[in-house]
């Protein structure tokens, strides 16, 4: 065997050497190589053995003969936990190999010969006599596992030391957490109990805990690397902080920790953390510290996902790279990209665009020769049937406004057409970047032809038509309002919403639920403003028809724009003398409506949980027929659900009276109304309000009382004759005032 064989016998290219001597069966070949390896120095065994493996299948003989060479070796070298391991191979194999017992038990002694007791439990494994072997070094393994001074975990019992060890009664005594000098079997000891290094997190919390508490401060990134070997080197957020909160810190210090914690984390080269939920984000331990050049292009490499790959890269070059100290990873960056768009030339043209506009952004970065980037966007452009499904296909903002700046250049005598075109096929986030552009330009044209396909299709297109009404009645881009009559713009939203509404009530939903809260948030806030600021006599009855004929929009709303237009325009919009009040509604005012809510409240949290108790103590006296107090509690009951059920239904049924609806012409519910007894010759003021707001010892009645019933549109001046239950009263009215 030669020389430079021996030297690169731990290689990688070795080992993928012998592979492929196995796979192509060249079994000469390979056990040349294999008396070099064995004949030099051994520093991983893992892929010899795999060797092993592949050979057991195909060519068994040259298996044992290796095997046997290391086991040879490994007993040269006095590797005997190496050769424990090479000793279970040729067990698996060839359990029938001679003297394998022998070797097992000297194996054994020279790995424990420091241990007193190591001779009696090698006696006590009969491995030497037994047929046995694989039982015997199971029980072998039961014996050696645990020491004095060793830690263990219970599931149930919690951390614990081994406080003594009894190798002739096969026990060992433990104080743990829950339970003191806890005596086991070796036997069960291993089934039950998992071995902790000293220097583990469970065994820290158990007998040092106050090193921890100091590293929560001090030290969090070792906290975090010292959790991670609690997993192997590799968790979820979501097991970091499980585990941490099991005894060292408190849940609501949490967040405050684990951002400060994450800072240090994102700055430590041997600890890698990859962003997500916490159920998907991910922290590791690395063998070696990773340069932010690996990590940057491992990340770029080992994606697969090329969105999230330009999302990555553009990342890393918004942190403000110097190009010269980065220009290697720029360069690399760059090369990436440029092969991924031609790659992806034939199948995404989309994405293609978008590896170009980022290796042009990393080649203006390192000031080289411009490259033909912008020639070859171009061309994409150029070669595409359909603009639209491009740029719709493009993920990232800034790119699909660099696409569309592109068309200006590409089509300078008609770009106009296309942005037009391109606002009623794109998402919102282009309409106001298009808009400015046309308004930039002076595209008047082009402008109208917007603002009028909106204004004409406005059921066609809903969401347009939203941010066309929003923009307008924020005051935003004047020009593309030139033509536009804002009154009608209003009754139109209005139109719009009630069809909506309509298509909604047929159990069409599907996305217009979103549309219409858009547009009910927009007339809330904005609306009566807008209204009352563009009414005007050629609108006015337009508009009053369409406020009062909706069936979607809040009553305070109809009311507030209604009442603008009968006061500006009382001869157009006839004023009704009397007020009709809705007899399936309940008018109430907002502090009566909360009384009600709360009532409501206690009956579901309080009498509710206090009845089921109840329940539960009647039921578990037994005999439920003869059982008084159980008949009770579910009378009771039955009256709590009436009169739960009851309040929701009335509380669906609500018309708050508020302030600016109530008007001092005609009594109605929220004015106080004087009156004086004609019999008496006394004078008594009463509010008439809602009946959850009644209080007799306040004189507020209910506008549905005998004494209400009979105010109710009365004017000041009139005489009123009022039926109450016993007899009837006659008063004039002298005063009607707000009462709110």
């Amino acid at each position: 065997m030669s020389n430079e064989l021996s030297t690169i016998n731990h290689t990688i290219m070795e080992h993928t050497e012998l592979e492929h001597l196995v796979n192509t069966e060249q079994y000469d070949k390979l056990e040349e190589q294999w008396l070099g390896i064995v004949e030099s120095e051994i520093d991983d065994k893992k892929p010899l053995l795999h060797i092993i493996n592949l050979l057991i299948r195909r060519e068994k003989k040259f298996a044992h003969d290796f095997l046997i060479m290391l086991e040879s070796y490994y007993n040269e070298k006095n590797a005997y936990n190496d050769l424990l391991e090479v000793l279970k191979y040729i067990l698996k194999y060839f359990p029938k190999e001679k003297g394998l017992a022998s070797k097992f038990a000297a194996c054994y002694a020279n790995i424990y010969k420091e241990k007193p007791y190591a001779s009696l439990f090698i006696s006590k494994s009969n491995i030497e006599t037994s047929p046995e072997i694989a039982a015997s070094l199971k029980m072998l393994e039961k014996y050696f596992m645990f020491e004095q001074g060793d830690y263990v975990y219970h599931k149930s019992w919690g951390v614990g030391k081994v406080v003594s060890f009894d190798p002739e009664g096969e026990k060992i005594h433990i104080d743990f957490e829950k339970k003191n000098n806890h005596g086991i079997a070796l036997e069960i000891a291993s089934d039950i109990l998992q071995k902790l290094e000293k220097d583990s997190l469970r065994a820290m919390v158990y007998c040092q805990k106050d090193i921890l508490n100091r590293m929560i401060d001090e030290d969090p990134v070792g906290l975090i690397r010292l959790t991670l070997k609690h997993f192997h080197g590799k968790a979820t957020l979501n097991n970091i902080k499980e585990q941490l909160l099991a005894g060292l810190l408190p849940p609501s210090a949490w967040s405050k920790w684990w951002t400060k914690a994450k800072k240090l984390i994102l700055k430590d080269p041997y600890l890698q953390f990859t962003e997500g939920s916490p159920t998907t984000a991910l922290l590791e331990i690395r063998t070696k510290p990773l340069t932010p050049h690996q990590e940057i292009i491992n990340t770029l490499t080992q994606s697969g996902e090329i969105y999230k790959e330009i999302e990555s890269a553009r990342k890393y070059l918004a942190e403000g790279k110097n190009a010269e100290k980065c220009k290697e990873t720029l360069q690399k960056i760059k090369s990436l990209f440029t092969q991924e768009a031609e790659k992806l030339k034939d199948t995404h043209p989309s994405a293609v665009i978008e590896c170009l506009l980022l290796a042009e952004q990393v080649q203006i970065m390192l000031d080289e020769c411009p490259a033909n980037y912008k020639d070859m966007i171009e061309t994409v452009m150029k070669n595409s049937d359909n603009l639209s499904k491009l740029i719709g296909n493009i993920c990232i903002l800034e790119y699909k406004k660099h696409v569309l700046n592109r068309i200006k250049k590409i089509y300078p005598e008609h770009w106009q057409n296309e942005f037009v075109s391109l606002f009623f096929d794109q998402n919102s986030h282009l309409w106001e970047f298009i808009i400015k552009e046309l308004i930039n330009e002076n595209k008047e044209g082009a402008l109208n032809n917007v603002s009028q396909k909106i204004f004409s299709q406005f059921n066609a297109y809903p969401e347009h038509y939203f941010w066309f009404c929003k923009n307008n009645f924020y005051g935003r881009f004047p020009d593309l309002y030139a033509n536009i009559n804002s009154g009608t713009l209003f009754i139109q939203l209005i139109e719009l919403i009630n069809n909506i509404y309509f298509k909604m009530q047929k159990g069409r939903d599907g996305n217009i639920r979103s549309i219409f809260n858009k547009i009910k948030g927009l007339l809330e806030e904005k609306g009566t403003d807008h209204a009352v600021n563009h009414l005007t006599e050629s609108n006015a009855a337009g508009m009053y028809n369409a406020v009062s004929g909706s069936k979607c929009i809040e009553d305070w709303f109809k009311i507030s724009i209604e009442s603008v237009i009968r006061d500006r325009f009382p001869d157009m919009i006839k004023k009704p003398e009397i007020l009709t009040l809705d007899e399936n509604k309940i008018y109430v005012t907002k502090q009566g409506y909360e009384k009600q809510k709360k009532e409501l409240d206690h009956i579901m949290n309080i009498q509710f949980a206090e009845n089921a108790r109840d329940l539960g103590e009647a039921i578990s006296r037994g005999d439920l027929r003869e059982n008084a107090e159980y008949q009770a509690a579910r009378e009771k009951q039955a009256q709590l659900i009436e009169k739960a059920e009851r309040l929701k239904a009335d509380l669906q049924k609500i018309v708050f009276i508020e302030p600016y609806t109530v008007k001092t012409n005609i009594v109605s519910p929220g004015t106080k109304v004087t009156i004086k007894n004609k019999d008496k010759e006394t004078t008594e003021t009463y509010t008439l309000l809602g009946p959850w707001d009644a209080d007799i010892d306040k004189n507020i009645i209910s506008y549905l009382s005998p004494i209400g019933k009979g105010l109710l549109n009365k004017k000041t001046g009139e005489t009123v004759t009022i039926q109450l239950p016993e007899n009837e009263i006659v008063c004039d009215i002298i005063k009607i005032e707000k009462a709110l």
